[in-house]
């Protein structure tokens, strides 16, 4: 009796599946075995997105939709471009971020399309990949004028004593517009406002957490996700990159250190007003300041701009110093 030949089988049965609408399980060769093995891993005719909810989608047509961009995240092996609609967050497969703002209207063409990730090739999922892009409607700013930071004196049972602390109204924190987050995080670069170390302190003093950048989702004091945000919206403002280059890393309790007393956001149509009142310590010396500032911003598309800062004179004075 005459053998068939394995590698004609193989190919009778390839041609044969190759007819079908769709493959429900593909034959796998294994080049170092004289059978055939059957790798369960069906195609589907139809799928789904929250993008068209209730819809049955198809494989590799384009839909076009609109929706609110979100986040670009570039961080895995595939970068994410991040939208909203009806309230839902969808992840688009993208090699491009395009360079949109947290709030703008877009129009996109997607599709459903294959991906197989980098530790696991074997393994074939089907989601929504990004074609294009485009703005349809700016983000517009929405008009306020609230107090954001503010002090409070309470007992700390720890300590046992009355401990003075900032708080932040967290509402508007949950809201905050990203034009105004790059206003708030560029201001708290330069003054205290509750940081400690994660920990113990690095060698590169790099895992120094502070109250506002924590809020702002910006990672730790001078790293890169911090700095990087703030480079790319004040990237056409050279002295505020200069100023960029000298991120300070100031713990709370340093013996010189400055700090907030109140942070008021302003809003009007797309200009950004943050004033503040802040105050200074150096505890070798014996000498304390406060001051004020007012710092005026306009947004334009994807930049901020900083229009006026006007800081008042500084007011000194001294205290006795414990110990001396």
């Amino acid at each position: 009796m005459k053998k068939t030949n394995l590698f004609s089988v193989l190919l009778i049965l390839i041609l044969s599946i190759s007819c079908e609408k769709y493959m429900e399980t593909p034959l796998v060769l294994d080049q170092n075995s004289d059978s055939i093995s059957l790798k369960n891993e069906s195609i589907s005719e139809h799928f789904e997105s929250v993008l068209r909810p209730n819809e049955k989608l198809e494989l590799g047509k384009v839909y076009t939709d609109k929706v609110t961009y979100v986040d670009y995240n570039d961080d895995g092996d595939n970068g994410l471009f991040i939208v909203q609609k009806n309230r839902d967050s969808i992840y688009l497969i993208s090699d491009e971020s395009f360079g949109f703002v947290r709030g703008d209207e877009l129009e996109i063409d997607w599709k459903i399309d294959s991906i197989r990730y980098a530790g696991d090739p074997e393994f074939l999922q089907h989601t929504e990949n990004l074609i294009s892009a485009k703005k349809v409607k700016f983000l517009e700013l929405v008009d306020k004028n609230l107090k954001i930071l503010w002090r409070e004196t309470s007992y700390h049972p720890e300590y046992e004593t009355d401990t003075n602390n900032i708080v932040l109204d967290e509402n508007y924190f949950k809201s905050i517009s990203e034009p105004e987050k790059v206003a708030l995080a560029y201001v708290a670069t330069f003054i205290g406002n509750e940081c400690s170390w994660d920990g113990q302190a690095n060698e590169d003093r790099s895992n120094l957490k502070c109250r506002i950048l924590s809020a702002l989702d910006l990672g730790y004091q001078c790293s890169e996700r911090h700095l990087g945000f703030l480079r790319n919206w004040f990237r056409s403002n050279k002295s505020i990159l200069k100023e960029l280059e000298n991120c300070p890393t100031t713990p709370d309790g340093a013996t010189v250190q400055d700090t907030f007393d109140e942070i008021k956001m302003k809003v009007k149509g797309n200009k950004i007003t943050v004033s503040l009142k802040a105050n200074g310590i150096n505890l070798r010396e014996g000498k304390q300041w406060n001051w004020s500032e007012k710092i005026q911003f306009e947004f334009k598309e994807n930049e901020l701009i900083l229009i006026q800062k006007d800081t008042s004179e500084k007011i000194h004075s001294d205290f006795e110093v414990r110990g001396n």
